[in-house]
């Protein structure tokens, strides 16, 4: 009686968990391809992309404008500073970034960990010099007050100390021209880093997923 009493629970458990999957799936994908800012048109002056590696949403911004210098928030090497015209910012799970810089070093603990508790974050920045559209890289063309709108959600995804400068994570970098830095906010189930890239462009009034985890989510409503 108390092995099968045992092997019911164990079944139940598996599932109410496999119930509670498909239910997150289903609402992944209804949410993601309800639009936000449907009927906006990108137009403007300046050029931003949403760079994808196919998983993970990326927001590239110019490293340099009139409007705002990154070159003052971050440290760029000096050769670099001359060859990049470009920033990326990928928010996301700070354990995950640490511990994953190539896909072959994900392990079950790290993929699983956010899914049932919140994580500490991280910002990671890169840069470019040019890119090239296809379907991983979407251009927009937006205005000052789009773009303005951007910046203030980065900045403020960025935890800063009593100098109010941001806080590099020492010793992490995948290429060697990358970085990382500490940020704010936490990273579970219902707000992952596909998830913040959506938000920051609906607070800036661009199309968007009415909520989505994935980054084709949003990329389904610009392709």
């Amino acid at each position: 009686g108390y092995l099968k009493n045992a092997f019911r629970l164990v079944k139940w458990t598996i599932i109410s968990l496999l119930s509670c999957l498909a239910l997150y799936l289903l609402l992944s994908l209804i949410l993601s391809i309800v639009p936000v800012n449907r009927g906006v048109k990108p137009s403007g002056e300046i050029d931003i992309y949403l760079v994808s590696n196919g998983v993970h949403l990326d927001i590239v911004l110019p490293l340099r404008s009139e409007l705002k210098d990154w070159t003052e928030e971050f440290l760029i090497d000096s050769t670099l500073s001359v060859q990049a015209n470009y920033i990326s910012f990928g928010w996301g799970d700070r354990n995950f970034y640490i511990n994953t810089p190539n896909w072959s070093d994900l392990t079950l603990k790290t993929a699983v960990r956010p899914i049932f508790l919140k994580s500490a974050t991280a910002m990671h920045i890169n840069y470019y010099s040019r890119l090239f559209e296809d379907k991983n890289c979407i251009a927009l063309s937006i205005n000052e007050n789009q773009y303005l709108a951007i910046v203030d959600y980065v900045e403020n995804s960025l935890t800063r100390d009593v100098s109010k400068n941001v806080i590099l994570i020492e010793g992490i970098s995948y290429t060697g021209v990358d970085s990382f830095y500490e940020a704010t906010k936490s990273y579970h189930l219902f707000f992952t880093c596909n998830t913040w890239t959506n938000t920051c462009l609906k607070k800036a009034g661009l199309k968007a997923s009415l909520w989505t985890p994935l980054d084709k989510g949003t990329l389904f409503h610009y392709r």
